[in-house]
């Protein structure tokens, strides 16, 4: 994602109108804020722009303070730790999945259940995941650079919530899951190419 600091004032534009209807009122695209703009944008600023209700004037300044803080990692909660976070959970789980099969009492092609520990980490995967998909929707990637990593994200946790309740070997479940793995690790290797 280019630096918000390059950002047209259409593009601002378009990121303001991304916060909410109650904000909907305000003519963005008539105040011609470029992305410096925007990151030094402060109340009194604001209150010359006609943004005169303070509960307004706070939307805004937070959800810039929220920006800064995906882009410059301000703040300690950014894109690249999320990113990174998943792309780990996803690629154990994928690998602790194949050592299991390397082990002689591997019983997965008669068993139907997975073991709690599987369950575990796929239900921290699928957690890991909700955050890095909270963390691209807040900031309306979507929207901004036609990402669709958060989208893929989701529909990619829902296939292992299907696939962990689908009555088929415990190996069947397994060689599933390694593919959604691999899927989820790909996703996180491209978002910071984004």
């Amino acid at each position: 994602m280019e630096p918000i600091t390059s950002w047209s004032p259409e593009r601002v534009s378009d990121w303001l109108k991304g916060l909410g209807p109650p904000l909907q009122q305000y003519p963005f695209g008539e105040w011609q804020l470029s992305g410096l703009d925007l990151l030094q944008v402060s109340f009194r600023e604001l209150e010359q722009l006609g943004v005169h209700k303070i509960g307004h004037q706070e939307l805004i300044l937070e959800a810039v303070e929220k920006l800064c803080s995906l882009m410059y990692g301000m703040g300690g909660e950014n894109l690249r730790s999320h990113t990174e976070g998943l792309r780990n959970v996803a690629h154990s789980l994928q690998m602790g999945l194949q050592s299991r099969w390397r082990v002689n009492t591997y019983d997965g092609q008669s068993a139907t259940k997975l073991p709690g520990e599987v369950l575990q980490s796929v239900l921290s995967l699928i957690t890991t995941a909700k955050g890095l998909f909270s963390l691209l929707n807040r900031y309306l990637f979507s929207q901004l650079s036609g990402y669709t990593a958060s989208r893929d994200i989701i529909t990619h946790c829902r296939e292992l919530g299907t696939t962990v309740h689908k009555d088929i070997t415990v190996y069947e479940k397994e060689k599933d899951i390694i593919s959604i793995c691999r899927r989820l690790v790909a996703i996180c290797d491209e978002i910071p190419e984004q």
